[in-house]
């Protein structure tokens, strides 16, 4: 895989692309109105947005918020449904395929074939290891308070600006990284949410895992809506 996204935006950005696109976001939630009146002209709105993207002209619609209380309070933010398209549209062709191979192997939120289930039994795994060596082990378990409504949309900017060289693309990442009010906080609910949140703490991944030669480390961030 190359070091830097370069002239990447055109060659992904095909019609058969967005339809994949559309088929994995509308997963699940056909039965949702907004998606069966999408379906109704979906060649047509797929053209449509195609055409936007392909000439820039693009704008990121607003967001619909909601409260959810379960498992505790949090304010959702629902993107239209094209919009979700174009987040699904960008995550799978360009942040997934450059950038999940930089995380450490012992980061699982939304990696194919890591997840929860895995990361639970790799740190029984090292609990172990741990056990045989040591025999007496500590384990720090910590959190971030209000995650995501604390990352900093400049500072994530920059990061992604290390990878990202393609200006084409750089202008769709504005777009949608600042498509919600606030100098902070990622809109809970978008499918670009998690991975954005994975590449921001993949820096302090690093740093712990290279940088102190911390052996035993493992990162599950969880959203559960």
């Amino acid at each position: 895989m190359a070091k830097w996204i370069r002239n990447e935006y055109y060659k992904k950005l095909t019609y058969e692309n967005l339809y994949k696109a559309h088929l994995l976001a509308r997963k699940g939630k056909n039965y949702k109105e907004e998606i069966i009146k999408f379906n109704l002209k979906q060649e047509e709105y797929i053209m449509y947005l195609y055409e936007q993207l392909k000439n820039k002209t693009y704008k990121h619609g607003g967001y619909k918020v909601f409260y959810i209380k379960e498992p505790k309070v949090r304010k959702i933010e629902r993107s239209r449904y094209i919009d979700r398209i174009v987040h699904t549209f960008y995550v799978e062709n360009f942040l997934k395929p450059y950038f999940i191979p930089q995380f450490i192997s012992t980061s699982y939120a939304c990696i194919k074939e890591r997840g929860m289930h895995k990361a639970c039994l790799d740190v029984q795994k090292m609990m172990k290891h741990c056990k045989i060596i040591w025999k007496e082990y500590y384990i720090l378990k910590m959190d971030v308070a209000k995650f995501f409504q604390n990352i900093d949309k400049d500072i994530l900017f920059k990061i992604l600006l290390k990878k990202i060289k393609d200006k084409d693309l750089i202008w769709l990442t504005k777009e949608i990284i600042y498509s919600n009010e606030g100098k902070k906080n990622l809109p809970i609910g978008n499918y670009t949410s998690q991975i954005f949140a994975n590449i921001y703490l993949n820096e302090v991944d690093q740093y712990i895992k290279h940088i102190l030669k911390v052996k035993y480390y493992s990162r599950y961030l969880s959203m559960i809506l």
